[in-house]
């Protein structure tokens, strides 16, 4: 039985022999993950790099998640034991209607000693291809868009758990296009932005002490190079959901600032 896999590494070179299930063609992948990250992670196609999937343990949503793994599928990972493997399930994001789901019936299998991966499908399973996750969720309005990105003005921003430092921020209108993002404070205590008075105006806030303020997670090729842009940050107003990503005039921050370990428990 699989069930309970390790804590998820940086791992590059990853090959899926098969690769994945409906696009054999994919099958050269790295995986990303920071304990900030928790609890998703990346997993990058190195054969098209504009393609990269949102992934997490599926233990971690459904602690009694176990399933038997065949023979033939640990020989072509060449495991010996399944302890040792990291399980990973797909994150789906769909629009309409809104739900973010997993695929909890063609979990993702890797050897991390061998650096081989399978995706199984599950037989007789009581777990579905979109099993649904429950997260809290808050709409949001970018009037001008994200930099590089203006015609995408309508987003999501998940709250997968109060406790984690991770949220989503996914657009409405092309679920393919997201973002992990995280309160920029956590990866910088000394964070001390200033917003423009015309960035306030058009929040319609008297303050920027009334808006809740997100840094984009860049997701590199270099797991070490994980940064995060402190220089552009997204504000939001929670009442109304009005957003701006904005420029920031001050020196010392980076579009690519490296990131540091969290620790939310304080």
């Amino acid at each position: 039985m699989a069930n309970n896999p390790p804590t998820l590494l940086n791992l590059e070179n990853i090959r899926f022999p098969n690769g994945l299930v409906g696009l054999p063609e994919w099958k050269n992948f790295s995986l990303h993950q920071t304990i900030d990250m928790m609890p998703i992670a990346i997993l990058q196609c190195k054969d098209e790099e504009r393609v990269s999937f949102i992934v997490s343990n599926p233990a971690g949503w459904f602690p009694t998640y176990r399933f038997d793994v065949l023979d033939d599928d640990m020989k072509l990972i060449k495991a010996k034991d399944v302890t040792d493997l990291i399980v990973l399930a797909i994150i789906n994001v769909e629009t309409d209607p809104f739900a973010v789901t997993a695929n909890m019936l063609a979990p993702l299998l890797i050897n991390p000693k061998s650096k081989l991966g399978v995706q199984v499908v599950l037989h007789k399973s009581p777990y579905l291809a979109r099993q649904p996750l429950t997260m809290k969720t808050m709409g949001i309005r970018l009037e001008e868009g994200l930099m590089g990105l203006p015609e995408y003005k309508e987003y999501i921003l998940q709250i997968v758990d109060e406790l984690m430092p991770v949220m989503l921020l996914v657009s409405h209108d092309e679920h393919r296009i997201s973002f992990p993002v995280v309160n920029p404070w956590l990866v910088d205590a000394d964070y001390a932005p200033k917003l423009s008075k015309e960035d306030q105006m058009a929040l319609r806030v008297g303050s920027q002490d009334e808006l809740a303020w997100f840094a984009i997670v860049n997701v590199n090729n270099d797991p070490v190079e994980i940064t995060v842009n402190l220089k552009a940050p997204i504000v939001v107003n929670p009442r109304t959901g009005e957003a701006r990503q904005v420029l920031l005039s001050q020196s010392g921050y980076q579009t690519m600032q490296p990131i540091k370990m969290l620790d939310v428990s304080k």
